[in-house]
């Protein structure tokens, strides 16, 4: 589709580096810190949360309100058992990000496309809720993707849904995605 094509185009390098140095900016992603109190501001996984979430709406705003920016926030409690449960010590609060751009037919508007990344990191230790995970490519460069999708696609019009979404809990057996 030529439309689709030339969006896609408008997609600046320099925009995708700059949201993978900003995620990789929070120091830490690791699903776990999202309960942690004594991160220094502007640090862990609810931090970047907080700033995809800006992200979107910002993009939302450009296009006159066209996205549906949402949180699914939710406890993954290990005792709930689930193939996740040994890679997640204890309950920890898991918040996906998405924005939705709704299809025009009314009929196709319920077939959705998704356009994911996720937005949580760990260092070489899956306990580790405090210790540098930057993950540029495991997953910055995924969520800088779906950011980048949704600036580009959201000045278009689908007749099919398209769900823009940065994840979390990825590290710890897909949890997010699961759970979206």
């Amino acid at each position: 589709d030529p439309a689709i094509a030339r969006a896609l185009a408008t997609i600046k390098p320099q925009q995708i580096h700059e949201t993978i140095q900003t995620l990789v900016g929070f120091g830490t992603r690791s699903t776990l810190s999202s309960m942690e109190t004594d991160l220094p501001p502007g640090q862990g996984v609810n931090a970047a949360a907080d700033w995809v979430a800006a992200q979107f709406e910002a993009i939302s705003k450009e296009c006159g309100g066209c996205l549906e920016v949402k949180r699914d926030t939710f406890t993954a409690d290990p005792a709930s058992g689930g193939q996740w449960a040994r890679r997640i010590p204890r309950p920890t609060k898991i918040t996906n990000v998405y924005a939705i751009l709704r299809g025009t037919d009314p009929e196709q508007a319920k077939r959705m496309v998704l356009v994911t990344g996720h937005y949580d990191s760990r260092d070489s230790s899956n306990d580790d809720d405090h210790g540098a995970a930057p993950g540029a490519n495991d997953d910055a460069s995924g969520v800088a993707v779906s950011l980048a999708c949704a600036r580009a696609l959201s000045k278009l019009k689908f007749p099919g849904t398209i769900v823009f979404a940065a994840v979390a809990g990825e590290e710890q057996g897909l949890v997010g995605s699961g759970h979206l």
